[in-house]
């Protein structure tokens, strides 16, 4: 088990966006695929909007919480879930929108398990906060995906 501050969660989900980011606008200049390109201009949008969000919620959170250690265990699957992106099909709407919703199902899963072990108001606030941002973009994923298979 390792420990890690709460600004240390909010950082690595920002980095984690922006690598995101990165790798879905690679793509979308790659993708000869009109739905692809869309899909993939869409993620990308999404994940640099979200490490500004992250950005800001970090801001906002104030010092005394950012200081906040929670117990991390297991080790993230970040590396693992941008592996998993970086050898997909781009264009395979069908195969892109399978690892994005499996992506932030992850995101989620992640804060929502933080929030169970956090052991202090601060930390559980700051974390619920969270949850709710990454439950939000999965709604708006599936959402999105929804009405893509439906063109």
């Amino acid at each position: 088990m390792r420990y890690k501050t709460l600004e240390d969660v909010i950082q690595e989900g920002r980095e984690f966006h922006q690598k995101l980011g990165r790798q879905y606008a690679e793509f979308e200049l790659l993708s000869a695929d009109e739905r692809a390109s869309l899909l993939l201009d869409q993620l990308k949008r999404r994940e640099v909007s979200m490490s500004h969000t992250l950005e800001n919620f970090r801001d906002d959170v104030g010092e005394g919480a950012l200081r906040t250690w929670v117990q991390f265990a297991p080790e993230g699957r970040e590396p693992e879930l941008l592996q998993r992106l970086r050898n997909i099909d781009i264009s395979d709407v069908e195969a892109i929108g399978e690892v994005a919703m499996d992506i932030e199902m992850y995101l989620s899963d992640q804060y929502r398990d933080l929030l169970l072990i956090a052991d202090t108001p601060t930390a559980k606030r700051t974390l619920e906060r969270l949850l709710e941002l990454e439950q939000l973009e999965e709604h708006t994923l599936s959402v999105n995906l929804y009405n893509l298979r439906d063109c």
